[in-house]
């Protein structure tokens, strides 16, 4: 009852001071690819926050328009609060140069640092905020997950709030799926609840779900898509916004997929996608707990490289070995295609 006391207070502020449009819908709509950020680290495992300018260079080159900060590509909750805070700022100070918007996530599996974390993202400028449930003491149905990101959503009433759902990492997931808790959402009058980072697509009732999310109440509601793989099923079904691991490294890639697709191109568009598949497979011949995805980065050299680092334990450490299977397994796909050939990447391959 207290959660529910304080959000009902901070929603009826926020009603009043988020940005909408005509319809009451909020004017913050996701339109292009987010990349969900890497954590910079250096050789100690301390984030290095001197790399993003240049990580946000790069997404500004392979025309990516939004970071997703802090999210599970970012080691989320591998972090500490300051670590947090200091990543958040870093990246909100450079995103006008590089005409960025900022997605901070915010979940954590204690709400109070939840909630100060989405203040602080409110307090330094984040363009919206978001949070996937905790996975330890996991809420037990639709209605409790929504009172617990109402209450997250209400510390920051000023800015869009998205719900992240990535159950394969959260186990949290119920049977009326996502569009029962947009529509719990809606009941509680969240006034800044835009929609949900959809990553479960491969749960049931996936499409189905963000199908109907996007129908309801003429489409009042965003879905983004967490599956890079999955990009042309969610061009079908009406998505716009694509959150993903693999657009901070060929995000040029990807929008080649997307003009594609708008040409109305769609052979063309799924030859694009089918090699992107291609570079998850790349990058997934690595050993079992190493973070390959991250390590593309470590592959490239030159100056416009960032310097990302290895992942955090308990992600295992990748070996020299590892690293060289892994440039030569990038330099395979760099040579696969055309299209390939020509991305940001695949031009700073040795």
């Amino acid at each position: 009852m207290m959660l529910l006391a304080l959000f009902t207070l901070a929603t009826t502020v926020a009603a009043t001071t988020l940005e909408v449009d005509s319809n009451g819908f909020s004017t913050f709509k996701i339109d292009g690819l987010v990349a969900a950020t890497f954590t910079p680290f250096d050789e100690n495992f301390n984030i290095d926050t001197t790399q993003i300018d240049k990580q946000a260079a790069w997404l500004n080159f392979t025309g990516v328009r939004y970071a997703f900060v802090s999210g599970t590509t970012g080691e989320s909750v591998k972090l500490t609060l300051a670590e947090r805070y200091s990543q958040a700022e870093a990246w909100l100070t450079v995103a006008p140069k590089y005409n960025l918007q900022c997605i901070i996530h915010v979940g954590d599996e204690s709400i109070e640092n939840a909630r100060a974390m989405a203040v602080h993202a409110e307090k330094h400028g984040a363009h919206a905020f978001a949070a996937m449930s905790s996975a330890f003491f996991k809420p037990v149905s639709t209605e409790a997950l929504a009172q617990y990101m109402a209450a997250i959503a209400s510390a920051a009433p000023t800015i869009p709030f998205l719900y992240y759902h990535i159950p394969s990492m959260t186990g949290v997931a119920f049977a009326d799926g996502m569009f029962g808790f947009v529509q719990e959402m809606d009941s509680l009058g969240v006034n800044n609840f835009i929609g949900v980072k959809y990553t479960g697509l491969y749960t049931f009732p996936g499409f189905m779900d963000a199908t109907r999310i996007l129908n309801y109440k003429n489409g009042k509601y965003q879905v983004l898509c967490g599956r890079d793989e999955m990009m042309l099923e969610a061009l079908a079904a009406g998505i716009t916004g694509f959150v993903g691991s693999q657009y901070n490294f060929i995000g040029d890639y990807y929008n080649a997929i997307r003009a594609a697709w708008a040409a109305n191109n769609i052979t063309q568009a799924r030859v694009l996608q089918n090699t992107a598949i291609d570079m998850i497979s790349a990058w997934g011949d690595v050993p079992a707990g190493v973070d390959g995805c991250k390590n593309v980065f470590n592959c490239a050299t030159g100056a416009a490289v960032p310097k990302v680092g290895d992942a955090r334990l308990p992600s295992v450490p990748i070996t020299d070995d590892a690293i060289d299977g892994l440039t030569t397994n990038v330099q395979h796909w760099c040579k696969s295609s055309a299209s390939a050939s020509k991305t940001h990447l695949c031009t700073a391959m040795p």
